[in-house]
């Protein structure tokens, strides 16, 4: 489990890139946001990339955690929608920065998730192939 550190980082993070694009910020932004010194920030993480890595991951695990099955399209799609409205400015950020790959790969795990799990739900193991 995060400590409260980690934590703190992660919400300044988010409510930065929530107001401004993401190469505004700064980590002495980010630590003057959530009140400690920069030397936490880098016990923590590395830098930005590997703090907005770790988020997405997070959300990611959390969204596969919350939804073991998925039965219908709707659910599948509302899902898959759902990740990215949360914080929609601070997807956006991203996309359009440097780091979009980051975010995508993590988009691309959570989508092969719910399309599999809807597939399995659907049709059973056995009627469709993984390669397929």
């Amino acid at each position: 489990m995060p400590n409260f550190t980690e934590q703190a980082i992660k919400k300044a993070f988010v409510k930065l890139l929530n107001e401004q694009p993401l190469n505004k910020i700064s980590v002495r932004s980010i630590v003057e946001e959530c009140g400690i010194n920069r030397n936490s920030f880098y016990y923590h993480f590395q830098d930005i990339p590997t703090l907005i890595e770790e988020i997405i991951k997070e959300d990611v695990d959390g969204i596969i955690n919350q939804y073991p099955t998925i039965s219908s399209l709707d659910e599948c799609m509302r899902v898959a929608f759902d990740f990215a409205l949360k914080n929609k400015r601070a997807v956006l950020h991203i996309y359009n920065s440097v780091n979009r790959d980051i975010y995508e790969s993590y988009l691309m795990t959570l989508c092969e998730y719910v399309v599999s799990k809807y597939l399995d739900t659907a049709f059973g193991r056995n009627v469709v192939s993984e390669y397929d």
